[in-house]
């Protein structure tokens, strides 16, 4: 008899491996995670395509207060804001400010940028045909002057004689020029555009742009009878 016993050694088997999962059931584990980071991709993409490109900005005169047509500029009515450069006019007054004594053609709200078609002075014949004038009219129906409004076109008659030693005849002196201003708006220190006094208060000028070929005729106007206008559509 054998004094060694055979001892069984136990077999051993090698481990089983976890299952692969397949692509609907990763989609389906991480799914959450995957929302989140196309959620995030698509701003990020948003923010890049919608974010302004830097622009240069320049500074620029505007009023500093709500200010009515006819107001006389002064420095503490403009102040200067620094303001995107494609939503500025060319023109606008950047360093150098109205010239003294430059009144306004058209109310102005606080903030707006002032350019020199908006002021009595040189610039409020730009665009008009070379060698054009601004002609102070006195209208001898007031009511008229404060009707009418910058931008309209208007023929501008003459009426002369009084009907009894003379006879009254009018005419024409110019056809379908542009008004520049009116005095349709009483400053609020109650002073009047221009210093202009009158009985009503209220004054019949207005300033029209015209020919210089006819400014003597129209700058003239008043003193040879009586001055109207009427409204024409060109």
């Amino acid at each position: 008899m054998s004094l060694f016993r055979r001892t069984e050694v136990p077999r051993r088997f090698p481990s089983a491996r976890a299952p692969r999962r397949s692509g609907r059931e990763l989609f389906a584990k991480y799914r959450r995670h995957l929302a989140a980071a196309l959620a995030m991709l698509s701003l990020a993409v948003s923010l890049a395509v919608l974010a302004p490109a830097t622009e240069e900005r320049i500074d620029v005169l505007v009023a500093g207060r709500d200010l009515p047509v006819g107001s006389l500029l002064r420095p503490e009515d403009l102040s200067r804001e620094s303001v995107p450069r494609s939503l500025v006019p060319e023109g606008t007054y950047g360093n150098q400010p109205p010239a003294a004594g430059s009144r306004l053609a058209i109310p102005l709200l606080a903030g707006t940028p002032v350019i020199p078609t908006m002021v009595i002075g040189p610039g409020l014949l730009a665009g008009l045909a070379p060698g054009s004038v601004a002609v102070p009219l006195r209208l001898d129906d007031e009511q008229t002057a404060s009707l009418v409004r910058a931008g309209q076109r208007v023929d501008v008659v003459l009426t002369e004689g009084n009907g009894f030693e003379t006879k009254l005849e009018s005419r024409v002196l110019a056809r379908a020029v542009p008004i520049l201003w009116t005095e349709a708006q009483v400053q609020p220190d109650g002073q009047e555009p221009w210093s202009v006094s009158t009985a009503s208060g209220q004054g019949g000028l207005i300033v029209v742009g015209a020919g210089a070929g006819s400014a003597e005729q129209l700058s003239t106007a008043a003193q040879r009878g009586k001055v109207s206008v009427v409204l024409v559509n060109p």
